[in-house]
């Protein structure tokens, strides 16, 4: 899908939700130089958009990767890290749950197929299940979605944290 028509969609599905679903993939991976500055300039505007809202964050993203992202251990859960405990996920699913017939939106940002159990999959199971989530898959060259999500769903090809940059920047 074309990027201004996407973000149109995604303005109009943000307006509404009364959940955020985001998923933060390999895309945010630490960066070398000016890079690396851009993922973390992405990061902080959607940490300062996702403020106040009723969100969650799960990342593929190691421990210390995700660590230097800045948002909040309670409303992040990172399953590569070594302190991630069955609590924290017991945490995430009690919130995933509750999403079940409220306006989700499902923002999965830079994930590509290295763990789709993790985020894709679970994403597309949930866009599937829940009448009123849609599905935002924003990736360089993985943004493809299953046929069966039509309608519910839009796949972004762009890099995410750029995509997100300059998405908040207008909103």
């Amino acid at each position: 899908m074309e990027k201004t028509e996407a973000e149109k969609i995604l303005k109009e599905k943000l307006e509404t939700a009364e959940k955020i679903l985001v998923g933060i993939g390999s895309e945010w991976k630490k960066k070398e130089g000016t890079e690396e500055e851009e993922v973390l300039h992405a990061a902080e505007k959607l940490k300062n958009f996702l403020d106040g809202k009723d969100y969650y964050i799960i990342t593929s993203l190691s421990g210390e990767d995700a660590d230097r992202l800045g948002f909040s251990a309670g409303h992040m859960a990172v399953p590569h890290s070594v302190s991630f405990t069955e609590e924290a996920w017991k945490h995430y699913t009690l919130w995933l749950s509750c999403t079940l017939n409220r306006n989700t939106v499902l923002l999965e940002l830079g994930e590509n197929y290295k763990d789709p159990s993790l985020i894709r999959w679970p994403f597309e199971k949930t866009a599937m299940l829940n009448n009123k989530a849609y599905l935002f898959r924003v990736h360089k060259i993985f943004s493809q979605v299953p046929e069966e999500l039509s309608g519910k769903s839009c796949p972004v090809a762009e890099v995410s944290f750029k995509l997100v940059d300059d998405f908040l920047e207008r909103v």
